[in-house]
């Protein structure tokens, strides 16, 4: 993983790492205020022999107290010293209770014994850590009372007096602030690592080339439909630039034959095939050539509902012989586009793919047509894309960014491959127009004017958008193109 997939992920999941850092810190807040106060109080002695009478003598007894030092500090909390405290102060516990409320330490090198006393009362803490150090001195006096009945040699005296403190030792708020942020903070980076590692859809180009080696002949970025339609239709700028080099990639693509028709499906449903259909169809209408858009999709069409031409005639009523194709041929837009809707659902969808009239009827579109564009179910749910690959001469896959896994993808490629599908490329739909996962490269709106009524008018004396227009045409044409299937069917 390099530095620029690690910032990748940081910026994908920085809400989550945010979440969690929040989440620890608030966990430590709340475990802090539940958590009881405690004090700590401290008291020191120092550790000497007595009855030296010169420096050799001196020397000797200082070493043998440095040696002694670590010894007084086990002893202090044996109960030896522990039960005269409690039966002194009337304390409610034992011994060995009251042996994890005090320490003893020592420095190394050094013959100071810090004693430290825990507790919820600060008076009872500074009470303990004095009653310690006292009854240390008199256990050391007398474990190291020779037996001749001479004084020890040792002797403890209290250098301070342990007083109790104003605040408490813990919680310490703080520290466990600061701990819980960085604890859920790294509990976030860890869920977002194992996130990217489980994630496997395609968001990028990147993960795109690790799934397929077919070429990307462009990308569409997302856009809002219109107030009142039911597709995402694009409303120019960069959109629409996106289209136009699409057409043409296709054109560079399909050097060395003659592309009469073109078979658009995707892996999955939901990457946005019918609108890269429908638009990829106007933006080639719009270049002049005959466009023929086919809604081949027999299951779930979505091209008569996104134009709002008329779905009761299509290529099912085609297929059955009801009607001929150039009654069931409807028009949208005034860029000259040639729409045939789905028609009535059939109970066999593949098995009329599937037959010679529909391979009949391909060479009667492309006959009539410069160009036939199939939106076709997709590939792994059903089989009618791999069928009306042996009726087309080409295939391009839509790939919706954060659609599809690229598992599925690389098996749908595979189906295709199987079939000896002419895959010319694959096209990535649905790009983020912000975020992590966004390519500035598919947002330029070079040498783009915006558009206005006034150009319109007075230019044209047409609407100035594409979808202006197909608005103005549908209006128009609908009832023209009912009263024509009417006759169809009387």
């Amino acid at each position: 993983m390099d530095m620029r997939e690690q910032i990748l992920i940081l910026r994908r999941n920085w809400m989550l790492i945010v979440s969690f850092a929040l989440s620890g810190l608030i966990a430590a807040a709340v475990v802090s205020v539940a958590m009881p106060k405690a004090y700590t109080a401290s008291s020191s002695l120092f550790v000497s022999t007595q009855n030296v009478d010169t420096s050799a003598e001196l020397q000797q007894g200082s070493a043998f107290a440095l040696a002694r030092v670590q010894s007084y500090v086990n002893l202090a909390s044996k109960p030896q010293v522990l039960d005269p405290v409690i039966e002194e102060l009337e304390l409610n516990t034992s011994s060995a209770e009251l042996a994890k409320n005090v320490k003893a330490s020592t420095s190394r090198n050094t013959v100071i014994i810090e004693i430290k006393a825990v507790d919820s009362d600060p008076q009872r803490a500074a009470d303990i850590a004095n009653g310690v150090v006292s009854s240390l001195i008199l256990a050391v006096a007398d474990v190291e009372r020779p037996t001749n009945g001479t004084p020890s040699p040792v002797r403890l005296t209290s250098v301070d007096t342990a007083q109790a403190p104003s605040a408490p030792s813990s919680p310490k708020t703080s520290l466990n602030l600061a701990l819980g942020l960085l604890y859920g903070m790294a509990a976030g980076l860890a869920v977002a690592v194992l996130r990217n590692v489980l994630d496997r859809h395609v968001r990028t180009e990147a993960d795109l080339r690790r799934s397929t080696s077919l070429p990307l002949l462009g990308g569409i970025t997302e856009s809002e439909a219109p107030k009142g339609s039911s597709a995402p239709f694009v409303l120019g700028g960069s959109g629409t630039d996106a289209f136009r080099q699409l057409r043409t990639n296709l054109e560079f693509a399909a050097v060395g034959h003659a592309m009469k028709s073109l078979l658009v499906t995707s892996a999955q449903a939901g990457e946005g095939k019918s609108t890269v259909s429908l638009n990829l169809a106007l933006s080639m209408a719009q270049s002049g050539r005959r466009v023929l858009l086919v809604d081949a999709d027999l299951r779930l069409p979505s091209v008569a509902d996104a134009t709002g031409l008329e779905p009761s005639v299509g290529l099912t009523t085609v297929l059955v012989g009801r009607t001929n194709l150039s009654d069931a041929t409807q028009h949208w837009g005034n860029a000259g586009l040639s729409i045939l809707t789905s028609g009535p659902l059939p109970p066999n969808p593949t098995e009329l793919l599937a037959s010679s009239t529909m391979q009949k009827l391909i060479g009667e579109m492309e006959a009539a047509y410069d160009v036939v564009i199939f939106d076709a179910p997709p590939v792994l749910p059903v089989a009618d894309a791999a069928i009306l690959t042996r009726h087309t001469d080409s295939l391009l896959l839509v790939v919706g960014a954060r659609k599809v896994s690229q598992h599925n993808l690389s098996k749908a490629v595979e189906q295709l491959n199987l079939v000896k599908a002419n895959v010319i490329g694959v096209v990535l739909n649905g790009i983020p127009r912000s975020g992590p996962d966004a390519n500035s490269a598919y947002l330029t709106d070079y040498g783009a004017v915006p558009a206005s009524p006034l150009d319109g008018e007075q230019h044209s004396g047409r609407p100035s958008s594409p979808i202006a227009e197909a608005a103005e045409v549908v209006n128009g044409d609908r009832g023209r193109n009912s009263r024509r299937k009417q006759a169809v069917k009387n």
